[in-house]
């Protein structure tokens, strides 16, 4: 039986992605109610594919924009339980060519954005979590890049693996000062979004495969499964972290990669 998130509140960030749209999807239909934030001004388009929901526009890089969002969720549902930090860019570049303009736009986006964004919600969800059994959640979209290495993502794998400690000191401070808010990492390999497009052909432009067909071609094989991940199996990892069965999961990373880093 899936666990209910009826009554609870969810914030998603990147919503308007291939993984945001499905978590926010999912979250939605055992009950949340899902506040989508990304960087379009209108949300329409995805607020109509996911019921009791709402939109705000979002840069996760300006604290300004989070303590406007923060601020209407609070006056209009008075608690946060869930946030899901899913906004992130990947740059495909070889390191020594690499701009010091990719490097901090990646890190902006992909650390700076979990940062600023756990920073202005955790009173909020401290006082919120403070009247749930297991406390409120606050799950970081990572990635196997943040695990090991991969060529061709240097500052990928850096701002992947940055968050995934940024995590587990928020994990352990807010347990320090008493706060009820878990929080967690999920940590998928290949997902069947636009993203791993443009990485394919990136791979291509590099001299790193042939075309793009034979690029995805060696995705499927390169995972035991036997498949790249489709973006709901992203979103029921998120969904069992947004809910009180995972409540002794704590400053933990779910590796969802079909078994790419257990070889």
């Amino acid at each position: 039986m899936i666990a209910s998130l009826e009554g609870r509140v969810a914030l998603v960030t990147g919503c308007t992605g291939g993984i945001g749209s499905e978590i926010s999807r999912t979250l939605a239909e055992v009950g949340a109610t899902v506040i989508g934030a990304d960087i379009p001004a209108d949300g329409s388009a995805w607020a109509a594919n996911v019921p009791n929901s709402t939109y705000h526009p979002l840069d996760v890089t300006q604290e300004a924009d989070w303590q406007r969002v923060i601020a209407a969720i609070e006056a209009e549902h008075g608690a946060l339980d869930i946030l899901v930090h899913v906004a992130g860019i990947v740059v495909v570049e070889k390191m020594q060519t690499t701009t010091i303009e990719q490097w901090r736009k990646q890190m902006a986006v992909n650390v700076d954005g979990p940062f600023l964004g756990t920073k202005v919600a955790a009173d909020l969800m401290q006082r919120t979590g403070a009247q749930r059994p297991f406390g409120s959640s606050i799950i970081i979209i990572s990635s196997v890049a943040g695990l090991i290495g991969s060529p061709l993502h240097t500052g990928y794998c850096a701002s992947k693996g940055a968050v995934r400690l940024f995590s587990k000191a928020c994990a352990m401070e807010f347990s320090a000062l008493g706060y009820k808010i878990r929080v967690n990492t999920v940590h998928p390999s290949g997902v069947k979004t636009t993203m791993v497009d443009h990485i394919l052909q990136r791979f291509v432009d590099n001299g790193f495969a042939p075309s793009v067909e034979e690029a995805a071609a060696g995705l499927a094989p390169a995972h035991p499964i036997g498949r790249m991940a489709d973006p709901i199996d992203i979103a029921k990892a998120v969904r069992f972290l947004a809910s009180d069965e995972s409540g002794y999961m704590h400053g933990s990373e779910l590796v969802v990669d079909g078994g790419y880093t257990a070889q």
